[in-house]
């Protein structure tokens, strides 16, 4: 078959499935060599996921592309800006008070912690700690300082809803022990289908010192 009608009906298969990976891609061209696949994807201007390691592709004309510029099909994500680290940089430096690790992963629903830490060795992004949380701001100083003193102004102004206070501090009853840990109520939030993030598990416990004792309350 002509190499025009494969690259169309490469075309055909993504239009009807919307994402497919790179064993979709051979048996749609009848090939088995990595280097051919990937032409006939540059040919379509194809996105690769920036969620699992790269492995799925997808069309431009298919991805419906949200205000952050990104598109989920199910678990798998996609980006207007490329890859996981180009994302992340991209919504770091748009944002007015940084993001935090779990802002980020709740945005982008994968896990980005790595990815973080090699942004900030290799100086592509800074951090300052806010409230003993760790905040990822631009590696810009003038735009960071900006980012961090909106932070502190946001927090500040907008402290949380009684709902979340009362499900941490619920879900701290249940797990008490001596030195109950932030990480360990948030574990348990998450399993019991709670929004609370592990940011604001953090704040709960600073507000009420819970990091240094668990004390006797009743919710």
């Amino acid at each position: 078959m002509p190499e025009k009608s494969l690259v169309e009906k490469l075309r055909e298969v993504f239009l009807k499935r919307h994402v497919l990976d790179i064993k979709d891609v051979y048996k749609t061209i009848r090939t088995n060599s990595r280097t051919t696949a990937y032409r006939y994807l540059q040919k379509l201007d194809a996105l690769s996921s920036y969620s699992h390691a790269g492995k799925y592709y997808t069309l431009k004309e298919i991805a419906q592309f949200d205000e952050d510029g990104l598109w989920h099909n199910g678990e798998i994500g996609f980006s207007r800006y490329g890859t996981l680290m180009n994302t992340i940089v991209h919504l770091i430096s748009v944002c007015d008070n940084g993001k935090s690790c779990s802002e980020l992963e709740k945005q982008q629903r994968v896990y980005v912690q790595n990815a973080l830490l090699t942004l900030v060795k290799t100086k592509k992004l800074s951090r300052q700690v806010v409230n003993g949380v760790y905040v990822y701001v631009s590696a810009d100083p003038d735009q960071s300082l900006r980012q961090i003193q909106n932070r502190f102004e946001q927090e500040e102004i907008a402290p949380l809803p009684d709902w979340i206070v009362m499900q941490v501090l619920v879900a701290t009853i249940k797990c008490i022990s001596e030195h109950v840990k932030e990480e360990e109520v948030a574990l348990l939030l998450k399993k019991q289908g709670s929004s609370v993030t592990l940011d604001q598990v953090q704040r709960v416990f600073k507000l009420y010192s819970l990091e240094k004792k668990t004390p006797d309350f009743t919710p």
